[in-house]
C-alpha cells in the first residue's frame, strides 16, 4: 500500500491506499485505511499479544507450537515422501547410467543414442540432487520452531510496557500487515486486517482477533 499525507488536516487524513489501484492497473479496488486507525490497531494488538504471552508463557508456547505442528505436519509428511521418492529415483538413474555404459561398451547401443540418453540422465540426476537438497533443508528448518519462539519470548520480555508505537517496535514485532478491501454486504463497512508477527507468524487468539477487528471496524466507520 502507498502512504498518502494531507498536511492541512494535522495528520488525521493521512492514509494508506492500495498501490495496485493507485498505479492505475485496475488490479484491485480503491481500498484504504487511515494511518492513525492502523497505528492504533497495531499498538493494541501488540499490547494484547505480549500481555497474553507474559501471563501464560508456557500455555502460549504449547498452543503456538501445536498449531505450528498441525499446520506443518501434512507438509512435512509430503516433503519426506517426496524426498524418499527422489532418492530412490536418483539411485535408479545411477543404475541405468551404469547399464547404459555397459551396453555402449558392448556395442549394443549406438554412439549417438548413447550420448543423447546420457545427457538426459545426467540432467535428471542434477535436477534430483537439487530437489533432494531443497527438501532436506525444508525438513531441517522445522527444527527452528523452538528457536523462533524463544526469540519472540525474549522480545516480549524486552518490551514490558509499550506506551506508544515507534518505528523500532514495529520493525521488531511486525513482519507484515495485510489490509483487505472493506466488506459492505451487511450495509456496514467492515475491513479485515491481518497482523503477521516476526518469528511466530499470525497469532490466532479468537477473543483478541475479534476485539481487534471490531474496534478497527468501528473506527473505520467513524473516519471513513
Amino acid at each position: 500500500m502507498h502512504f498518502c499525507t494531507c498536511k492541512s488536516y494535522e495528520g488525521k487524513q493521512d492514509h494508506y491506499i492500495c498501490s495496485k489501484y493507485k498505479a492505475g492497473r485496475k488490479e484491485c479496488t480503491a481500498h484504504y485505511i487511515r494511518e492513525h486507525v492502523l497505528r492504533d490497531i497495531v499498538l493494541e494488538r501488540i499490547r494484547a499479544v505480549t500481555a497474553y504471552v507474559r501471563e501464560d508463557a508456557k500455555g502460549f508456547q504449547q498452543e503456538w507450537m501445536q498449531s505450528t505442528r498441525d499446520a506443518q505436519a501434512k507438509s512435512i509428511q509430503q516433503d519426506q515422501k517426496q524426498l524418499a521418492q527422489a532418492k530412490k529415483r536418483l539411485a535408479d538413474v545411477d543404475k541405468l547410467m551404469t547399464r547404459l555404459y555397459e551396453d555402449h561398451v558392448l556395442g549394443s547401443l549406438p554412439e549417438e543414442r548413447y550420448q543423447k540418453m546420457t545427457a538426459e540422465y545426467e540432467a535428471e540426476q542434477e535436477s534430483l540432487r537439487t530437489e533432494i537438497e531443497v527438501l532436506e533443508e525444508l525438513i531441517a528448518s522445522q527444527q527452528e520452531a523452538t528457536d523462533n519462539y524463544d526469540r519472540f519470548a525474549a522480545l516480549v520480555e524486552k518490551y514490558v510496557d509499550i506506551p506508544v508505537l515507534t518505528p523500532t517496535i514495529v520493525n521488531e514485532f511486525i513482519k507484515k500487515l495485510l489490509v483487505y478491501a472493506p466488506d459492505k454486504s451487511s450495509g456496514k463497512r467492515k475491513q479485515e486486517i491481518k497482523i503477521i508477527f516476526n518469528f511466530v507468524g499470525q497469532v490466532d487468539i479468537p477473543i483478541l482477533t475479534a476485539l481487534i477487528l471490531l474496534e478497527g471496524t468501528a473506527q473505520n466507520r467513524k473516519t471513513a
